[in-house]
């Protein structure tokens, strides 16, 4: 009789789409092979890293810049499969995909970028231009206010950003940038329906923020809505018209169509009831990574999303072990004129020192995704 004891079986975890919890999982794929833990990253699509894209709308970064190749998660001992998931047997736990495969599963993760809701505000698409906070939508946005402001003949466009909070932030900042580059002022509207552009910053900080925003020549409207479209203007629920040839909707999303073929129930805004670990509610083995949940009133950030994703995910294994969770570090934005902003709690700082520690700390992810000595 042999003394040693059998291995359990390896589970298998389905890693659906290129979102940014993804990414940060997908950095951290050894922990979760040494977990017992084998991971497949499905999606035909490259990452992209969400810290760059505000300075790519702003002129800093390229496009191939903020591309990550899914195919590097090779490099963290897990599997990357170009396809794309056309059905879903929950109850056997298996996918088909396009090419035609079959994979099975004990846990699946769906992290799909949301897409505009064109149906959230109406008359909408009748704007010269609507774009979404993607890689490709920024890129395909600065590429037309680029070919704007390099022709001195040219008026300007209107540009609102539907959606505050941080991201919101940082895409209007950029905005700002990108006509600063150019030496014309572009004019820029954010419109947010929050008391302050950063709801979990203290009020000394969103104090300066505003002040400096305002000097370099954002519109800023809070505790308001856009209510409908028309004539080259959004209509805010009191009545107040806002100038907008182009629209960049930061909030107004909904699920990608090919979420639906994981036939999950969820609300009218496309929300999947998720427990505090981001499991449905519905399907226990179903983990659904989005920005907010039904109930819950603000968006998460992005670093925290991917950070309880993992931790979650290192729970399921053979030894289980806490990411450690993001919720409680210092957040930063770039603000696209050198001088960004950091905060946490009640504490803030800003200027370049803070530019230059953020750079350090973007780099340093990318470099660990990419597997770069």
């Amino acid at each position: 009789m042999s003394d040693a004891t059998p291995s359990s079986p390896r589970q298998q975890l389905l890693l659906v789409g290129n979102g940014d919890a993804h990414l940060h999982v997908a950095s951290h794929a050894r922990e979760l092979a040494q977990a017992g833990i084998d991971v497949t990253l499905i999606t035909p699509e490259p990452f992209a890293f969400a810290d760059w894209l505000g300075g790519m709308l702003g002129g800093e970064w390229q496009l191939d810049d903020v591309r990550l190749p899914a195919a590097r998660i090779a490099a963290h001992g897990a599997t990357h499969v170009a396809a794309s998931v056309v059905a879903a047997d929950r109850g056997n736990r298996r996918v088909t995909l396009d090419d035609g495969q079959r994979l099975d599963y004990d846990w699946l993760s769906i992290d799909l970028p949301a897409v505009v809701d064109a149906q959230a505000i109406p008359g909408f698409y009748t704007a010269q231009g609507v774009y979404g906070a993607s890689a490709d939508s920024l890129w395909a946005l600065r590429q037309q206010l680029e070919s704007e402001l390099a022709d001195p003949a040219r008026r300007l466009p209107n540009v609102a950003v539907l959606g505050g909070g941080a991201l919101g932030v940082e895409l209007a900042a950029n905005l700002l940038a990108l006509g600063e580059r150019y030496g014309r002022p572009l004019p820029v509207a954010l419109i947010g329906n929050e008391r302050q552009p950063l709801p979990d910053a203290c009020r000394r900080a969103n104090r300066w923020l505003t002040r400096r925003l305002q000097r370099r020549g954002l519109r800023l409207e809070l505790v308001a809505t856009a209510a409908r479209y028309e004539r080259d203007s959004l209509i805010l629920d009191d009545g107040t018209a806002v100038d907008a040839d182009l629209l960049l909707v930061v909030e107004a999303l909904r699920p990608p169509p090919a979420f639906a073929v994981f036939g999950l129930a969820h609300d009218a805004q496309g929300r999947v009831e998720v427990d505090p670990r981001q499991r449905s509610r519905e399907d226990p083995r179903v983990f659904v990574n989005q920005a907010s949940a039904p109930g819950e009133p603000s968006r998460r950030a992005t670093r925290e999303r991917g950070a309880n994703l993992l931790a979650a995910l290192l729970a399921l294994g053979e030894a289980p072990t806490q990411a450690r969770p993001h919720a409680s570090q210092w957040k930063a934005l770039n603000l696209g004129d050198l001088r960004d902003i950091a905060w946490r709690g009640s504490l803030w700082c800003r200027g370049r020192w803070v530019r230059r520690l953020k750079h350090r700390r973007d780099r340093r992810e990318v470099a660990r995704y990419l597997d770069d000595a």
